[in-house]
């Protein structure tokens, strides 16, 4: 298996042969990689004033819990999901910070998903991590481009987005996490230890931002 930027519909053929709380473990995987975009807009808004508490890194480390066999009722998740929707720094959040809004959506998705483990859920997790590279890929071209140069296509964007060194990485490393799921019929503590750990790179992004 070989998962290409834009082709959800490969992801979504992957995702219909995962168990159901194997589904939230690759959302939970993907949501380790775009967390610290969040962890970087904190520290932005906290400078401003901002003293909210972290709930969406609260709510990741309850859902990798409830993956490993921890007892939590519907009512705590949707109440998780309610606050963290609620404590969103929306107030603060500025053009230099708009990986965290989807950092936190893609927290958000997951919650639901512990509700209902959809593969359509799973999927808007996975396009958040498609419109962040999308998005920032676009953004370092036209930060490197003269900027009167020639517009080009939405075709031609999409081609760079997915040669990008950062989108290629990302989806080896998302094929490779399906793979795995695939063959691991429990969702054991230590699979899901290693899973979780691989997905952090190393306190980066995947961007490589912290």
């Amino acid at each position: 298996m070989n998962l290409k930027y834009g082709q959800l519909d490969i992801l979504e053929q992957e995702l219909e042969t995962l168990l159901p709380m194997h589904r939230i473990a690759f959302a939970a995987a993907c949501c380790e990689k775009l967390y610290p975009h969040y962890d970087i807009l904190l520290r932005i808004v906290r400078e401003e004033g901002w003293d909210g508490e972290d709930l969406f890194r609260i709510a990741l480390d309850e859902i990798w819990q409830f993956l490993a066999g921890k007892k939590v009722d519907v009512t705590r998740f949707r109440q998780l999901h309610f606050d963290c929707d609620q404590s969103y720094p929306s107030d603060y959040e500025n053009v230099d910070t708009p990986e965290g809004q989807r950092a936190a959506g893609a927290i958000l998705y997951t919650l639901e998903l512990c509700l209902a483990p959809s593969v359509q859920q799973t999927i808007s997790v996975a396009e958040e991590i498609h419109e962040t590279l999308f998005e920032y890929i676009d953004y370092l071209r036209c930060e490197s481009e003269d900027e009167y140069s020639e517009d080009i296509s939405h075709e031609e964007l999409v081609e760079i987005v997915s040669n990008h060194p950062f989108t290629v990485r990302e989806m080896a490393k998302q094929s490779e996490d399906l793979q795995h799921l695939q063959e691991t019929p429990t969702l054991t503590t230590e699979f899901l230890q290693r899973l979780r750990t691989s997905s952090e790179n190393g306190g980066k992004s995947l961007l490589d931002l912290s």
